[in-house]
């Protein structure tokens, strides 16, 4: 296939290479923020606005839901808008959420989220269109991975900020202090937007199916969105039930629990950082990636069996270990991902898997309460991540397959 003008891409400086890396990655880190306030503040949110705690945690599952439908046409959002007019949508649309947020009502909470939803599912497939263009093939890995850095970063960022500014004041505060640096964001975004957005396609018009018409024609990049699905599954899996796993179980502090949670996401942003590096070295990510799965699918096998056993210290290492791997595969995979795009198609596939890779994040979690609500352990609990991990390495034998068939027509015509 013969790469569009879209595909048409400038010899980028390295200064401004980082620069597209640093403003992609700290869009992420806002919209990933502010998507992480609400469960951040539950207590003080459910007791504001007179609902139980619980019932504000189904909020994480709205935004998600909708971030997952505004993946079938957020790429070509990107495409015609540019993948820097994009960005600055979604920090404006962070920025419309916070707002909405300060009205104090369970309407305008519903409001503030379905917006942050919007946000989120613009952001990677406008990141890709930019990142593509101003990245070195040969460091495309490791640079999409400090891109997906933003993910946890978010998190600390909203752990970091939003306790203090509510306790202070109220948890408003923390909307509105998002929601101002939303607005610098966007600002700042306009000085290269002409630059940066240079091969957008005005013409690019949106389809019934979405980017899910990828999948459709590709069946490597179907099985590839398979794998997302899968270890996505794993990861929410583990983040939402191991504080409660601590507590319950290993019957350590809340406060323990959490220090130890806050390790399992450091672990994430060092093995995002360091699986993209090594992807880089070896010239390929697919390996990385069976490793990974192979890693994440035995780790959660020993949880499952072992959990009860062994020292609370080996499982507290054990789950630091299960970090570092489901939640540090997002990068190489994304890298692998643009990859195997068509020209001028790597807004779309990445929009496209991400469609299975939110849906793994609402059908994970939800499999693992209901596995713990039918039996009470959450050793047969971790059994589902453990599966999830098994199944990602044959959804990846599958889209290696996929590829190599692809590759021995294409020479065949």
């Amino acid at each position: 296939m013969p790469a569009s003008p879209h595909d048409a891409s400038p010899m980028p400086s390295r200064g401004e290479g980082w620069r597209v890396l640093a403003a992609t990655t700290w869009v992420q880190v806002l919209c990933s923020g502010a998507m992480l306030l609400v469960p951040t503040l539950a207590p003080q949110v459910a007791a504001s606005l007179g609902v139980a705690t619980g019932l504000v945690g189904l909020q994480v599952s709205l935004l998600y839901g909708v971030a997952m439908l505004a993946s079938l046409q957020s790429a070509v959002v990107a495409r015609r808008l540019g993948g820097c007019r994009a960005s600055q949508l979604a920090m404006g649309l962070v920025l419309g959420g916070c707002l909405l947020a300060l009205v104090g009502t369970l309407w305008g909470l519903l409001a503030t989220t379905l917006l942050l939803g919007l946000a989120y599912g613009l952001t990677s497939p406008a990141a890709a269109e930019l990142l593509i263009r101003f990245t070195p093939p040969e460091r495309r890995n490791l640079i999409f991975s400090i891109k997906q850095t933003g993910v946890p970063l978010g998190g600390v960022l909203a752990g970091l900020l939003a306790p203090p500014l509510a306790s202070r004041w109220d948890w408003q505060a923390a909307f509105l202090a998002v929601g101002g640096a939303s607005l610098a964001t966007l600002v700042l975004l306009q000085a290269r937007r002409v630059f940066w957005d240079a091969t957008r396609d005005p013409s690019a018009r949106m389809q019934r199916a979405g980017s899910l018409a990828v999948l459709w024609h590709d069946p490597s990049m179907r099985w590839l969105g398979a794998t997302g699905f899968c270890l996505s599954a794993a990861q929410l899996s583990l983040l939402s039930f191991a504080v409660a796993y601590m507590v319950e179980s290993l019957l350590l502090s809340l406060v323990t629990a959490g220090a130890v949670v806050s390790l399992v996401h450091l672990a994430g942003v060092s093995g995002r950082l360091g699986w993209g590096a090594l992807a880089d070295r070896l010239g390929a990510s697919m390996p990385v990636l069976f490793g990974l799965a192979t890693v994440i699918a035995g780790v959660f096998l020993l949880l499952a069996l072992l959990g009860g056993l062994l020292p609370a210290w080996l499982v507290i290492t054990l789950l630091v270990v299960a970090g570092g791997t489901s939640v540090g595969w997002n990068g190489v995979y994304l890298a692998e991902v643009a990859r195997r795009a068509e020209p001028g198609e790597v807004g779309e596939a990445t929009a496209a898997v991400l469609v299975l890779t939110y849906m793994g994040v609402l059908v994970g979690p939800a499999l693992f309460s209901l596995l713990l609500w039918l039996t009470g352990s959450y050793a047969v609990g971790f059994l589902l991540p453990a599966l999830t991990g098994a199944l990602a390495i044959v959804c990846l034998l599958r889209s290696v397959g996929g590829e190599r068939g692809e590759a021995m027509a294409s020479r065949a015509r």
